[in-house]
């Protein structure tokens, strides 16, 4: 089983404040046999949302005063993501969430958008509450290699929104965009395989 996380945050360094952050569990061998919908990937995804203040506060990490500022360019629905709330938790409840949401004898990989902002966040992040990153670093994987490297060759873009998902997807929405680049995944695989 491959997972994949995204993070939203308010800064472009591994010691970030994080906002939230979505966490999908996926099968490769569906895209050809199952194919996934995407409100199917929507609705299976795994949210947690945290305590902005608590992070600054005690756990000092950074934030970017650009970055607020392209929160608050957002439109209305991704900038709330920021907002305080009371579902916010601290992110010392991170590992458990990771524990009780992956499950470790059948995981195989962990992707994300790229290997060098989302990993070394969750790394950063876990390393603050004292914690280590409980997936071997081998099996870390990104979907823009993935989507790269599977359609060489062929002038399509990393980031291309699959035909149809247009109006539903919310690029920012950290849900949104780990299902998305699942969808992606599949979108290049069945094409490639002429499904």
């Amino acid at each position: 089983m491959n997972y994949i996380i995204d993070f939203e945050t308010l800064d472009v360094v591994p010691s970030t404040v994080v906002i939230n952050l979505a966490l999908l569990k996926f099968d490769p061998d569906r895209f050809l046999r199952e194919p996934y919908l995407y409100q199917e990937l929507l609705n299976n995804c795994c949210y947690i949302k945290f305590n902005v203040e608590e992070q600054v506060k005690k756990y000092h990490r950074t934030l970017n005063k650009d970055t607020l500022k392209w929160w608050n360019d957002q439109n209305t629905i991704i900038k709330a993501q920021v907002l305080p709330s009371n579902k916010d938790v601290s992110i010392d409840t991170l590992n458990r969430f990771l524990m009780d949401n992956i499950d470790f004898t059948s995981y195989k990989n962990l992707f994300s958008r790229g290997t060098d902002f989302d990993p070394l966040i969750l790394k950063s992040v876990l390393e603050s509450c004292g914690r280590k990153l409980p997936v071997h670093w081998g099996s870390i994987r990104d979907t823009r290699s993935f989507i790269e490297g599977m359609s060489f060759g062929f002038p399509i873009k990393n980031d291309f929104i699959p035909p149809g998902l247009e109006s539903v997807f919310m690029k920012h929405d950290p849900r949104h965009d780990v299902a998305i680049d699942v969808m992606r995944m599949q979108t290049v695989a069945r094409t490639i395989f002429n499904q």
